[in-house]
């Protein structure tokens, strides 16, 4: 078995173990220790990292199917799997000197990332200095290091950034307090005023434009993939995930299912072998779109070639598109599901919160992305300041 293919068998047979843990995740508000040591342990952060530093150099395919099984027993952990996995990448992006510094003692690293340019940066003698605050932060609770965006001046124009720091020159504010997603722990990051060495910073164009120091230090294809195609392919996974858990679940429970006042089993009701039919259907196809999407954008720098605008807007329109379709299955099969599926220590509500809440995400925005790809199939820009 090749090491992509174990570290989804991994992934796939720890799933029902972090669907156990989920409710306890939720109300802790972050996942467990042992849950982080866990997926660590499936091979799954490491596998994008480079082998000269004792990665697994892996494509974004296994990763792709290793965070859909996590998805499929827990959102929050399916989603972390992703941020920890593909920060991993970016870090291979950056110079080799801070790869060198944060892969000293083992091959991975926990790094939360926050795209959003919500600090600043003043250039000073070897670095800057950067100041901010900034949402969404997940997998802080666990980090080691923090990625944050803030704005630089440079002559007369404003330039994105991003920039890497040690998780003590960070400070972390409780204010996860959501509907959904609660196991992420996905809390504020601040910076005040802490200096940052130019070799952990890296200008955002030069990620969004495949262009990094990292694309110049390894040979592997996957370090000259631009930023959002990856961001929002892989994102889309654990989305995907937690439809299929839902789906799984819900045609187990349609075998045992007696339906109030009239005694009859959901498995012998044509309307509730109709859902399932179409369940099955539209995330199957979602699956083959997500699959196809992710070795059409590798298999395309594999060869030598790139994306321009069109072919990163049609992967924001793919990943966008998923999400979408997996939300729609998730609310349509709870719906169908009773009462009872709103308890508690139910799943599917769990799930359903879960789902609405990531769905939110400006990655999969349906009106902004469709608008996004139709501007760009008509031969129109986009607007300057879309994430693409």
């Amino acid at each position: 078995m090749e090491y992509g293919e174990e570290i989804v068998r991994r992934a796939r047979e720890l799933a029902p173990v972090l669907n156990e843990r989920a409710r306890a995740a939720e109300e802790a508000r972050r996942l467990s220790d042992q849950t982080v040591a866990d997926l660590a342990g499936t091979g799954l952060f490491r596998m994008l990292v480079p082998e000269r530093f004792g990665g697994g150099g892996q494509g974004f395919g296994a990763m792709v199917a290793a965070c859909r099984e996590i998805g499929a027993g827990d959102a929050s952990a399916g989603w972390l799997s992703v941020i920890y996995t593909l920060h991993n990448w970016m870090i291979a992006l950056l110079p080799e000197e801070a790869q060198r510094e944060v892969w000293a003692d083992r091959p991975y690293a926990l790094v939360p990332c926050t795209l959003a340019p919500n600090g600043t940066a003043e250039a000073v003698d070897g670095g800057h200095r950067v100041t901010g605050r900034w949402s969404w932060g997940s997998g802080v609770m666990h980090a080691d290091h923090v990625m944050v965006m803030a704005l630089v001046t440079v002559a007369d124009s404003i330039e994105p950034r991003l920039f890497l720091l040690p998780r003590e020159d960070a400070e972390v504010h409780d204010v996860w307090h959501t509907s959904g997603m609660r196991g992420t722990g996905s809390n504020d990051i601040e910076i005040k005023d802490r200096f940052v060495p130019a070799h952990r910073s890296v200008p955002l164009t030069d990620l969004t434009e495949g262009r990094s120091p990292g694309s110049r230090v390894h040979d592997g294809a996957i370090y000259r993939i631009p930023l959002v195609p990856v961001f929002a392919l892989t994102g889309a996974a654990p989305v995907l995930g937690v439809a299929e858990g839902v789906l799984a679940r819900y045609a187990e429970r349609m075998q045992g299912r007696v339906m109030a006042y009239t005694g009859v089993k959901q498995r012998d009701l044509m309307s509730g072998q109709i859902r399932l039919a179409k369940a099955t259907a539209d995330l199957a196809a979602a699956r083959l779109l997500l699959e196809d999407a992710v070795r059409h954008l590798t298999e395309t720098y594999e060869s030598g070639g790139g994306y321009g605008i069109a072919e990163r807007a049609r992967s924001r329109l793919v990943a966008a598109h998923v999400a979408g379709v997996a939300r729609t299955i998730v609310n349509e099969l709870c719906a169908s599901g009773g009462a009872s599926v709103q308890f508690a220590d139910s799943p599917f509500q769990r799930a359903q919160r879960d789902v609405n809440t990531i769905s939110a995400h400006v990655v999969f925005d349906a009106d902004a992305t469709y608008a996004l790809y139709g501007r760009t199939a008509l031969g129109m820009e986009p607007d300057p300041m879309t994430l693409v």
